[in-house]
């Protein structure tokens, strides 16, 4: 049987990439092509660490094929006891003879029809934080740029390199939710992008059908599809109790949906 960290890795991948123009963003989208698709069997995944580190270390293990050569992960850049930044990857494609600084991002983003601005303005995190905007600006006038600052040029050298012997990427993969009820074919943000909706307590009651059950995954889990034969659901009334409780201590939560033992949706529980 499939494991559930396998499943996590398997979600990783079929994320989609924000698709970010020149407008917008100057930096193109990292292709991630001929990985491999299942994690190799010495595979460990620290305890306690945080979801985007998570989403690195699936990064690391979908690099580690034939195409690609990891030259340096997290490179820290300090200087006189100061980190000035980090370099995500530093990798070889061997396909495109081409070595490849990248960046990476995986967000979970709701939309917010009701803010001024394009679909970049209106993607805000689930606890309404974390804005899309705000990302990509500091990733442009400070992450990406470490690569050219003086400091960074003794790192590069130890790893017999120079900045301009490399491109700099983005893998940003988002899953974005709509407002229950919100039209999705204006907004600008491609369908396959969209996993689902986010929805206030009172219109969960949308639910309340004898057709569906429900499931409250792990925050690790919400990268991932549910293994079905394994996967415990809940009936409304047992579920709406459960939400209600995560929902009081003020952040957004996934839910699950299961329609039938192969048919599922997620979505988001708002407090707000």
């Amino acid at each position: 049987m499939i494991s559930s960290l396998q499943q996590q890795y398997i979600g990783f991948l079929n994320t989609p990439q924000l698709q970010l123009f020149a407008e917008d963003f100057p930096y193109s989208n990292f292709r991630l092509t001929e990985v491999l698709e299942k994690l190799p069997v010495d595979f460990i995944m620290p305890d306690s660490i945080r979801l985007g580190q998570r989403m690195e270390m699936f990064m690391q293990a979908a690099l580690s094929s034939d195409r690609y050569q990891i030259s340096s992960k997290n490179l820290q850049i300090i200087t006189k006891k100061q980190t000035l930044g980090e370099l995500d990857f530093i990798l070889n494609d061997l396909v495109l003879k081409k070595i490849i600084h990248l960046e990476m991002v995986y967000k979970f983003y709701f939309y917010r029809p009701e803010l001024s601005g394009s679909w970049i303005d209106k993607l805000i995190g689930p606890n309404a934080k974390d804005k899309l905007r705000f990302k990509l600006n500091k990733m442009s006038s400070h992450q990406f740029p470490i690569l050219y600052r003086p400091e960074t040029a003794i790192y590069l050298n130890n790893l017999n390199l120079k900045a301009e012997d490399l491109i700099q990427q983005i893998s940003f993969k988002a899953q974005v939710y709509f407002p229950f009820n919100q039209k999705i074919y204006d907004s600008g943000i491609s369908e396959d992008q969209i996993q689902g909706f986010y929805f206030k307590l009172e219109e969960l009651e949308f639910f309340n059908k004898n057709d569906f059950t429900f499931y409250i995954p792990n925050k690790n889990d919400w990268v991932s599809s549910p293994i079905f034969k394994t996967t415990k659901t809940d009936n409304f009334s047992v579920f709406i109790k459960k939400i209600s409780a995560v929902l009081e201590e003020q952040r957004s939560y996934m839910f699950w949906v299961f329609e039938s033992d192969s048919k599922f949706k997620r979505h988001f529980a708002t407090y707000w």
